[in-house]
């Protein structure tokens, strides 16, 4: 079967002539040839001459050259991811089938005494509240440690490394791991496990991909008089390629005082148009009615609506937004188009934005936008697990793409010793040859460590066939086991941080 195109339906025309003023950089892999990749390797011919290039008049104007590998690198992994769609699609359903089929019916004997018994259990629906994702399979822990509440949290006075930002912590990271699952699911473990009150679930509808590719939800702490309304995106999908070339895209648009940001994230939040002219038209202030399908229903717009319901509704609340991996970088865009929006009713009670595993968003005029115009900037707080891939991506490639991270980062070692850093994580764009030994010797070294951690740690920290089989995948590509969520929990609850 040919490979399947991540082109999206308005691409299957040529792009419109630039508008004047135009600031884009718009790379479409479906449409690069390998002869191009070739050429970004051995020549210094202008990016924005390529044909696979949609670049806006004053980002053509500037000549702009690869500079580096990066440029062709990035390319080859899309077209790599796009090769693969369709296989890791089809293995990934076949996989989580079957492990849900173990799962369900208590390991290998029980299947035997449920045949015997015609008590056997086949999980056919993907929306029930005990069907897992490939996430849950590897860590299936609901449970908040130490179940905190907003009351218990000072959110007006959060100071990294303290016993209430610590709790605050615990729910986000845990937020940001249920969102991967199913809306029964995160239903039951919100209400039921939690005891917090469940809001929603939001499906979102994507127009250049013409489907539902963007999901969150919201919860406050409580029904009543509630002091946390908490929102969650979830993340890259296991077996999704396209989100993870979405991931590594290079692709950005110019939104004024916002800088250059990533327009593959920007699209799964609710962007309108890909012209990096005029902010307003791109990403309007008020829902596109026109631009949406009958019943459907866009994630900004969305989520803007529904927090500002809850907040009405608990005057002494306070918003919490956070995400693992792409649900990261969303967690970061909410309220930065709020900022763009000047939606002070909703950022004057922003009290924190902490994201998990998350990808570099947009320049460094976009870090300081977000620095400058959100409140929650004080306590807007990136965790990153050692070689974790993501977090490393895009590349910063300048002068084609600049992409930089902001906020401040926490980052864990192998043993979970985190420390906040002053610039970037080690190895910033993932292929440093310098490396290798390490990144190799930490994948080997988090295989190993997971066996016997649950002796130290307890039981709680036991790790699963399944799980030990998706560590061993570092052994392979090292930083990719490293993504999981698993290894954000334990960091939470085992990490120690230095404040020096």
């Amino acid at each position: 079967m040919a490979a399947r195109q991540l082109a999206y339906p308005s691409e299957a025309v040529p792009p419109p002539p630039p508008k004047a003023g135009e600031q884009k950089l718009i790379m479409r892999p479906e449409k690069a040839r390998f002869v191009d990749i070739l050429s970004l390797m051995l020549l210094r011919k202008p990016v924005t001459s390529y044909p696979f290039v949609d670049a806006g008049d004053q980002t053509a104007a500037t000549g702009i050259t690869p500079g580096d590998l990066l440029v062709a690198l990035t390319q080859l992994i899309q077209k790599l991811l796009d090769a693969t769609y369709y296989p890791a699609k089809w293995i990934g359903a076949a996989l989580e089938f079957l492990l849900n089929f173990i799962t369900l019916n208590g390991g290998l004997l029980g299947i035997i005494w449920n045949i015997i018994t015609r008590k056997l259990m086949v999980p056919l629906n993907r929306d029930v509240p005990n069907f897992l994702t490939m996430v849950a399979l590897v860590d299936g822990r609901t449970e908040l440690k130490q179940n905190p509440t907003a009351a218990a949290v000072n959110m007006l006075n959060l100071q990294v490394g303290s016993h209430e930002w610590q709790r605050l912590l615990e729910v986000t990271v845990m937020a940001a791991k249920i969102a991967y699952e199913n809306a029964a699911y995160i239903e039951n473990v919100v209400s039921n496990v939690w005891k917090f009150n469940f809001v929603g679930h939001y499906n979102c509808w994507n127009k250049f991909l013409q489907l539902d590719a963007t999901q969150a939800f919201v919860a406050t702490d409580r029904a009543k008089n509630a002091d946390m309304v908490l929102v969650s995106f979830r993340g890259t999908q296991v077996f999704d390629t396209q989100d993870w070339s979405t991931d590594v895209n290079l692709s950005w648009i110019g939104l004024g005082d916002m800088g250059h940001v990533h327009i593959g994230f920007l699209k799964a939040l609710g962007l309108q148009e890909e012209g990096g002219q005029d902010a307003e038209r791109a990403f309007p202030r008020n829902a596109p009615a026109d631009e949406v399908p009958s019943g459907k229903i866009v994630a900004y717009y969305e989520l803007r609506k529904v927090v500002r319901e809850q907040l009405l509704k608990h005057p002494r609340a306070r918003v919490v937004v956070t995400g693992h991996s792409l649900g990261g970088a969303l967690a970061v865009l909410f309220p930065a188009v709020l900022a763009l929006h000047e939606e002070r009713d909703i950022l004057g009670r922003l009290a924190a934005v902490h994201t998990y595993g998350q990808p570099r968003v947009g320049n460094d005029a976009f870090a300081e936008f977000f620095r400058a115009r959100v409140a929650a900037a004080k306590d807007y707080l990136r965790v990153v697990y050692r070689y974790d891939v993501v977090p490393r991506v895009p590349f910063d490639a300048p002068p084609v793409a600049e992409f930089s991270h902001g906020g401040t980062c926490v980052y864990y070692d192998g043993w979970y010793d985190g420390r906040v850093l002053a610039g970037d994580v080690p190895n910033p764009n993932y292929f440093d040859s310098r490396y290798a030994l390490s990144m190799y010797g930490n994948a080997l070294g988090d295989l190993v460590k997971a066996m016997f951690l649950w002796v130290k740690a307890g039981r709680d920290y036991r790790e699963g066939a399944v799980s030990l089989h998706f560590r061993a995948t570092g052994l392979l590509v090292p930083g990719v086991a490293s993504h999981s969520p698993h290894d954000y929990v334990n960091a939470v609850r085992l990490g120690r941080i230095a404040l020096n």
